[in-house]
């Protein structure tokens, strides 16, 4: 297949570049395509014309979003918007990542694709803002909601207690706030297979399309995230908790809202056959890598 990844050089484009690396990739980050620009995607993709478009360009600092809204709209909503017009006109699959940060965490029980999101952070209202347009514009894609992703590139939680927990003798950790991790590998190897299945379910492939949930199983708190990296890593700090106000009171600078209970229902993908890891062993995998520099390999997925 012919796959377009938006974001490259990020977290989830440098992940997808390995799982997809028997592909025909053509690796784009802002400098060589700005998704915010219709024209630029109008002639981008026309003249590529991919099967495929994955698009892991998105605006992520959660805090400094409540300072620039606009940027993280143009980013969120209006790139994901202009990229799912370009594949509709050449009817390729689109595959766009949301967040639990749709949701506002009043829920005790994880969250469904049939529940109404309610944002608390500007992060969460562009994020949703973009499933909403995606919609609207209708064709072949795929919304995978997601959440607290992390690997062995770029920054993140993982890699930065990790790091943490080998030079400091104390970590406070946010202990209220719960969700599920998810690892980044897992994640497109779940899009591949809602790709591959919608290339070879010609019939059917219609009933596929459209937005569904997925992390790795199993739910904890930052705090019990972070003892479980310390421990795998080999670090010597002792974990503390701390309420997600002790952390705000504790920083410079806004801290937007996060949902204090933000787990994801994943039955739809589920039933597609597409399997969820354990968040503990997903992470065990991952440590092993960060420890040894082994690179995580690839799957090729089926091409049609």
């Amino acid at each position: 297949m012919k796959i377009l990844i938006t974001g490259a050089k990020g977290q989830l484009g440098q992940t997808f570049s390995d799982v997809f690396a028997g592909h025909n990739l053509i690796l784009v980050d802002r400098d060589e395509l700005d998704i915010t620009d219709l024209e630029k995607v109008e002639n981008y993709v026309e003249a590529k014309k991919p099967e495929v478009i994955i698009n892991c360009a998105a605006y992520t600092a959660v805090d400094k979003a409540e300072e620039e809204p606009e940027i993280a709209r143009k980013i969120n909503a209006e790139g994901a918007e202009n990229l799912a017009k370009e594949a509709k006109k050449i009817n390729s699959i689109l595959v766009h990542f949301s967040t639990d940060f749709v949701f506002d965490g009043k829920s005790d029980i994880p969250y469904s694709e049939l529940q109404t999101p309610s944002p608390l952070s500007i992060y969460g209202k562009t994020k949703f803002e973009g499933e909403k347009m995606v919609f609207a514009v209708g064709g072949r894609y795929f919304i995978l909601r997601t959440s607290w992703l992390y690997s062995q590139h770029g920054k993140n939680f993982v890699k930065t207690i990790a790091k943490l927990g080998l030079e400091k003798d104390e970590l406070k950790v946010v202990s209220d706030q719960i969700g599920s991790p998810t690892y980044t590998y897992d994640l497109a190897f779940a899009a591949g297979d809602l790709i591959s299945q919608a290339n070879s379910s010609k019939l059917k492939a219609d009933s596929l399309f459209g937005l569904y949930n997925y992390s790795n199983d199993g739910e904890c708190s930052w705090f019990e995230f972070a003892k479980e990296i310390v421990k795998l890593s080999g670090g010597k700090a002792r974990v503390l908790p701390q309420t997600a106000y002790e952390y705000a009171t504790s920083r410079e600078g806004v801290t937007a809202e996060r949902p204090a209970y933000s787990p994801l229902n994943c039955d739809k993908i589920k039933k597609l056959g597409i399997k969820t890891l354990p968040w503990q062993e997903s992470l065990a995998k991952c440590i092993e890598i960060l420890k040894s520099n082994k690179e995580p390999g690839s799957r090729n997925l089926t091409k049609n």
